[in-house]
This record gives C-alpha cells, structure tokens and sequence, in this order.
C-alpha cells in the first residue's frame, strides 16, 4: 500500500530553545550537518512505501534547503496544528490522495525509515481507521538512557506516546480535532483520560486501565475504529522541544550524512 505523507513544520521555537538554537522555527534548528527536518524528510523519502511528501510551514525557508527534491511539495502554515494539517491534506487532494496519510512533526530528528516502516507494516495488520504509536519505557531507555519523557502507567506495560500516525484519508474531516487533541495531549495522561470521559480516568488512577479499553472508547465517542500500534523503535516519541533534548540531538546525530 502507498502512503502519502504530511509534515507539520511550523511549529515555534520555545523561549529555552532560542537561547541556544536562534531560530523562530524549531524546524530549521542546526543539528550536526542539517536543519532539523531535513532528519525526517529524509527518513520519509528512504520509506518504501511513501509516495508524495507535503511540509507545512515556511515555505520559501524550506524550499531553499530541498530544492530539486521529486514529489516534495510545500504549502505555508496556518495559525495552529490543525491548520497547518488542513493545508497539508487540500494540497494532496489536488494531487489525488492515497487512502491513507501518514502525519508526522518536524521536531524528530531521531526518526528512521525502518521505525517508520514498522510502524506502517504493523498498521497493515489490523482492521481500523486510525493508527497511533506507543514505546515501552524499556525500549526508550535501553535507546537514549536518561531521556526525559512523559509515562503512562497501564496494565499493559509503562509507555510514553509517539509523535506520528496514520490516518484513512476520506475520515479526515471526521477525526481532525480530535486527532490533534491527541497528540496535543500525549504528554499529560490526566488531560488524555479525559478527552475520553472520566471513567477511563478513574481506571486510570486505580491502574486498572489497558490499550484496549482506550481503543473501544474511542470507537464509543467518534464512530471510528482506532489501534495503538507498540513500537519497537523508541526513536517514534523521542522529540525535541527543550534544551537537553537538542544537545542529545547533537550528541547523536554529530557527523551524520543523509
């Protein structure tokens, strides 16, 4: 199956990233030999299964880093995520869409074709409409010891979110909301158990709560079969937003050539 792709790159520098990285879009941060998308731009385009890559953000800023790239397309960004994802998917409407969409932010650089690819082949294993990573907190510290992220305790293991998904393109109207609601939230379980009624957030708190009742309430509020998909590749939730996250980038990526 062919993907089409969207990366959401215009995403602002915090104030603790710009004292150490002066740029206004964390997109465009130097890390080693490259801007930070150029990582996953790259990642994208060494996937079998990728077909047309959209980014969203400053265009004439990032049409100057990927000149002459084949089925790259640019549109500006909007004023929130939500936004910038709409611009994303009329552009690919004009091209002729594929039946899924792959959505991913700029600010991992970590990502790798062969995390994306699993997290694709895994994907094409189930029956829904909605794809979204989970890492095991073994796996994110067996790859970046000490890396701060945010842990959901359940009774399927200790995870953290990842920082793409899949999406069947003709629910995309359906599910924009609250698929960035999601992702919005992934770093506050509280604030996530939420979005899904408080009953998840009381198995939540007494650590009765599992994978699989988040994905049947999700199906309870929207109508739309949704799959965590776990992934082996810690490198799907590892993002860079503040300080220490950016000098582990440079600590890892130093001297890479893509």
């Amino acid at each position: 199956m062919q993907y089409d792709a969207i990366i959401l790159a215009g995403g602002e520098s915090s104030s603790e990233l710009k004292k150490i990285a002066p740029y206004d879009n964390e997109a465009l941060i130097i890390i080693g030999n490259y801007p930070m998308i150029y990582y996953v731009y790259q990642a994208l385009r060494q996937t079998p299964a990728i077909r047309n890559i959209v980014i969203s953000g400053p265009s004439e800023a990032l049409r100057n880093i990927f000149a002459g790239q084949d089925r790259l397309f640019f549109v500006n960004g909007g004023q929130n995520v939500i936004e910038s994802f709409s611009h994303g998917v009329e552009l690919l409407r004009e091209k002729g869409i594929t039946e899924q969409i792959l959505i991913m932010p700029s600010d991992i650089p970590f990502i790798t074709p062969e995390a994306i690819n699993d997290f694709i082949k895994q994907a094409e294993q189930y029956d829904a409409e909605f794809y979204y990573p989970v890492t095991q907190k073994e796996v994110n510290e067996a790859c970046f010891p000490g890396v701060g992220r945010t842990y959901v305790r359940l009774k399927d293991g200790i995870f953290t979110g990842g920082n793409l998904f899949i999406l069947r393109s003709d629910l995309y109207d359906q599910v924009l909301e609250i698929a960035f609601k999601l992702v919005e939230r992934r770093k506050n379980p509280l604030a996530m158990a939420k979005l899904f009624g408080f009953s998840l957030v009381w198995k939540y708190f007494i650590r009765c709560l599992n994978i699989e009742a988040v994905e049947k309430r999700f199906y309870q509020i929207l109508g739309i079969k949704g799959k965590a998909i776990i992934s082996p590749y810690a490198e799907v939730g590892v993002d860079v937003d503040k300080p220490s996250d950016l000098e582990l980038a440079q600590k890892y990526l130093a001297g890479v050539e893509r």
